[in-house]
């Protein structure tokens, strides 16, 4: 199947992404501001993936190479396309806390792993637990209001208390109710 990456939305990116590395036996999980995207159904947009892997980025170069995709640093570009392509250090850390669980999506692109909507949202909560960074507490908001019925509200508050945090956690609990 021939891409157009000047028309690929953020998701249907990331699924060709995973989908290649997947297939060139290259383990990847899509997190950050991407997940957030996908989870707010572009409410907020990212223009850059992160995915986290424990291959090297010669490992990576030598895959993304063939669909266009050039290194620069340790960002990876193809001129046809809006979105910057990084890889963040293994493992996958939602606060202090690993994981090992994630969501999968098929689309026609092929499999994508990333991030499922709960870890998302405490991935952001967790930016504004030790950050301060008001940005992500809207970007948490974002995610609770489009998947309400895929997160659990008292994993959250479980998760908030393990990480020191209920207090900043009670505040995101008085913004989504208002």
């Amino acid at each position: 199947m021939k891409i157009d990456f000047s028309k690929l939305n953020i998701k249907d990116l990331a699924n060709v992404i995973c989908d290649i590395l997947l297939k060139n036996n290259i383990d990847v999980v899509l997190v950050g501001g991407a997940c957030v995207s996908i989870y707010s159904k572009n409410k907020y947009m990212s223009y850059d993936l992160d995915f986290v892997t424990d291959k090297t980025l010669k490992e990576l170069e030598s895959v993304l190479n063939t669909i266009g995709f050039k290194r620069t640093g340790r960002l990876f570009k193809n001129d046809k396309c809006d979105y910057l392509i990084d890889f963040v250090s293994h493992p996958v850390m939602i606060g202090k806390e690993y994981t090992k669980d994630f969501e999968e999506m098929k689309t026609k692109y092929g499999l994508l792993k990333l991030l499922k909507p709960a870890d998302c949202l405490k991935d952001r909560l967790a930016g504004y637990f030790y950050w301060n960074d008001p940005q992500s507490l809207e970007q948490a908001i974002m995610i609770y209001n489009k998947q309400k019925n895929k997160i659990n509200l008292k994993e959250i508050e479980n998760w908030s208390k393990k990480e020191n945090n209920i207090e900043k956690y009670n505040i995101f609990i008085k913004k989504i109710i208002l």
